[in-house]
């Protein structure tokens, strides 16, 4: 049973392990606290499993579990997809509680509801654009990008989009042909703005999320993670966002980035010297910067003043 359940992601179904010769009442013994645990009805989870051992999350590692009972317990052959892809690749997701069903997708013929509790998208697939996390199949690569732009918030599918670029997942050049093939599909022309504006320079779902507001409000396309040097050559500060024409730094501040002790002094003593050295304005927001539209214009408020004073 538990070689089985290592191909599948940890879990392994009431059928299969009968068919390994454990019977009914074997298998009441088996499922218990501190051996094999009920993931769902019928489908039963290795404890000693582990889909990242380096890393320990137990929320990630709880959704893999959920993930691998859920196409164990399918009659037929399927793939985690769209955001729950992403979440399980570890790329960055809309921040809050994810919703309780899992995304798959099978090929046709299938029917698009599913009683085991997943919401099922029936299109085809190249096998190519598969990849196996800890033995669960997800739909990842150029593929997954396109698949997030049609059904997650366009400033989230933008922050999926930057990992995958970054990460290697995928490539410009496939994420070109995808949208291409995809084109004239609903939801095709944002999903096309979406892989635009995509660049593996976004390394936080904040600063993605922010450059999509950022560029819809008509803000010039700034160029991601510069480095500045002193005169030395030796470079003393990576800025998020750049604007060089209008000599403006941008600074997403995500949550946990001053934990260590010293870091609000270091970066207060690097944004002065940026001010000083380079002779730039320096802009800096948090995520509640661009939670509400209202947040958002006062974001572009400050960098217009930001400009302005540089020119």
């Amino acid at each position: 049973m538990r070689e089985l359940a290592a191909q599948q992601g940890g879990v392994a179904t009431a059928a299969q392990c009968r068919g390994l010769g454990a019977d009914r009442a074997a298998l009441r013994r088996l499922v218990c606290p501190d051996r094999w645990a009920a993931v769902r009805r019928g489908t039963y989870a290795d404890p000693l499993f582990r889909a990242w051992p380096a890393r320990p999350d137990p929320a990630a590692e709880e959704f893999h579990r959920r993930c691998a009972a859920l196409l164990a317990a399918l009659p037929g052959p399927a793939v985690v997809s769209h955001g729950s892809a992403a979440r399980l690749l570890g790329l960055p997701t809309p921040p809050g509680r994810p919703g309780p069903r899992i995304r798959i997708t099978r090929r046709p013929p299938a029917p698009t509801n599913d009683p085991q509790r997943g919401d099922v998208c029936v299109r085809d697939y190249r096998d190519a654009d598969v990849r196996v996390v800890a033995g669960v199949p997800v739909l990842a690569g150029a593929r997954l990008v396109l698949d997030c732009a049609g059904t997650m918030p366009p400033e989230s599918a933008l922050a999926v989009a930057d990992a995958a670029l970054l990460r290697g997942l995928t490539t410009r050049a496939a994420l070109d042909g995808e949208a291409a093939r995809q084109r004239g599909r609903p939801g095709s022309r944002r999903a096309g703005l979406v892989v635009s504006r995509a660049d593996p320079g976004g390394e936080s779902w904040l600063e993605s999320a922010s450059r999509w507001w950022l560029l819809e409000a008509g803000l010039p396309a700034p160029l991601l993670q510069v480095r500045f040097a002193d005169e030395a050559g030796s470079v003393r500060a990576r800025v998020d966002l750049w604007f060089p024409d209008r000599r403006t730094v941008g600074e997403a501040d995500g949550a946990g980035k001053y934990d260590e002790p010293g870091a609000l002094y270091a970066e207060k003593r690097r944004e002065d010297w940026l001010r000083d050295a380079h002779g730039v304005e320096v802009v800096r927001w948090g995520p509640v910067d661009i939670r509400t539209p209202r947040a958002r214009a006062a974001l572009v408020e400050r960098f217009a003043r930001a400009f302005a004073r540089r020119s």
